[in-house]
């Protein structure tokens, strides 16, 4: 009797153990899918925010002529962008921005390319891109801006990171 209370006692305590086991394994393996689901490269940590397209330093070769409502350019974390609006024939900005709403994604990483999908809007195409740093600045302000250089066959644009940057992103942004 006590032989069958120890081995059913051993069968009880290997169960559990097994349980606990794949209860630990389930909980390692969801972490490690929210870790790879959630990680950003650090070119992808580098591109996606605000950017100001500098219509002064770009430049793109087209049959059209473009008026420019908006000079900004919104790279989302969800793989969504927003490119520079133009304006309607009677010179105001189309208030509609899902004509410059698309997709990018990196159709390269090196080196690093995207893809700006994006068909109604004349910026739509595939780019190589770079990354740099101005430490000069602009007029008074002689601080680094962050930049990036979007180039193709036709069309080169320089464009200013428009929202805040972490003093401790320089190391990153200047790794590539």
């Amino acid at each position: 009797m006590k032989r069958q209370n120890k081995i059913k006692f051993s069968i009880k305590k290997k169960i559990i153990i097994l349980l606990l086991s794949l209860i630990l394994i389930i909980f390692l393996g969801f972490f490690i899918f929210s870790i790879f689901k959630t990680y950003q490269s650090p070119t992808e940590r580098k591109l996606i925010g605000f950017w100001n397209v500098e219509m002064e330093n770009s430049f793109w070769e087209r049959d059209s002529v473009y008026d420019w409502g908006t000079t900004i350019m919104d790279i989302s974390e969800k793989n969504i962008c927003k490119l520079p609006t133009l304006c309607d024939t009677n010179l105001t900005v189309d208030e509609n921005w899902a004509k410059a709403t698309g997709t990018w994604e990196f159709i390269s990483r090196n080196p690093d390319s995207i893809f700006l999908n994006v068909p109604n809007n004349p910026l739509h195409g595939k780019y190589a891109i770079r990354f740099f740093i101005d430490e000069n600045g602009y007029g008074e302000a002689k601080n680094n801006i962050y930049k990036i250089e979007l180039k193709n066959d036709s069309t080169y644009l320089i464009c200013n990171k428009g929202d805040f940057i972490q003093k401790n992103w320089r190391k990153d942004w200047e790794k590539n």
